[in-house]
């Protein structure tokens, strides 16, 4: 999965952040993204995932421009893990972690074998596995925030946008996410992190 960035700015209103970018992010590629809060790394996720629309110039998934895409094929595409976590979820982990399926699931919203094994997937490589069975709202931030990775994983995108997904973590866990990361890029996924610590970029 290959994104072409064509004169690309993006920002909130009429400010640009980050301005004319023009570049090839190929399959496979793990780039990080490090800059000074309010430089505008969060905005260029968000444009990137289709959240925000560009201020300048147009992003191009395989060719395709990126508005064109049905939302369920970018929603299968694309896994946006956001900044700003703050769900209010009174289930399970793993049911919160079933949310990243729902790209795949059909009319009566039931999850299939294939899903089943995307989130038990998930769970192992978030190292969430003995989290599952508890209730979200009672994991501490740093849970929390391993939890959510696992659900931008669920998805199975070939191509992930992460917003500080280091934030909360120890370090142990640190270490463990990128190292899981860079392992979903070597296998082909696309990712692109913005991160503040630039001995982890």
């Amino acid at each position: 999965m290959n994104i072409i960035l064509n004169n690309l700015s993006v920002g909130y209103g009429a400010h640009p952040q980050i301005k004319a970018i023009n570049a090839q992010i190929k399959q496979g590629e793990f780039i990080g993204l490090v800059g000074v809060n309010g430089s505008g790394k969060t905005c260029l996720l968000k444009t990137l995932a289709g959240l925000l629309t560009p201020l300048t110039g147009d992003i191009r998934v395989d060719g395709t421009p990126l508005p064109t895409i049905p939302v369920r094929a970018r929603a299968k595409h694309i896994s946006y893990l956001a900044q700003e976590r703050r769900a209010v979820w009174s289930g399970t982990v793993k049911d919160f972690v079933a949310l990243g399926r729902t790209p795949y699931r059909g009319p009566l919203g039931r999850l299939s074998p294939d899903d089943h094994t995307a989130i038990s997937e998930a769970l192992h490589m978030a190292g969430c596995e003995d989290l599952k069975d508890r209730h979200f709202h009672h994991l501490s931030g740093g849970e929390q925030a391993r939890v959510y990775l696992a659900r931008t994983l669920a998805v199975g995108a070939p191509f992930i946008l992460a917003d500080e997904p280091i934030a909360a973590l120890d370090p142990a866990h640190q270490i463990a996410t990128l190292s899981q990361l860079q392992m979903q890029a070597q296998a082909g996924t696309t990712i692109i992190a913005s991160l503040h610590d630039l001995g982890l970029a």
